[in-house]
């Protein structure tokens, strides 16, 4: 008799020891996407039209005044035409 209550106490810890070890999905420890890299603010009239790669931000003071100098700039060249 006692033998089989140790082979059920056994029988009964080794299923519950072995779930533990079963298939996952990978995917569930796989890091998260990374996000989007952030862009950088323009430094020349150039990058300031390009807002695919250059974040314009005209809260921010040195974005805004980039802005005015190249508007100068723009109007002048096209008084000099």
């Amino acid at each position: 008799m006692k033998l089989r209550y140790t082979f059920a106490a056994c029988l009964v810890a080794g299923l519950t020891w072995s779930s533990g070890a079963s298939a996952h999905d990978p995917a569930l420890h796989a890091d998260p996407a990374p996000a989007a890299a952030p862009q950088a603010k323009p430094k020349t009239c150039e990058q300031l039209a390009d807002r695919s790669k250059y974040k314009v931000d005209l809260n921010d003071s040195q974005t805004k005044a980039l802005k005015e100098r190249c508007d100068a700039q723009a109007a002048s060249a096209a008084k000099k035409r």
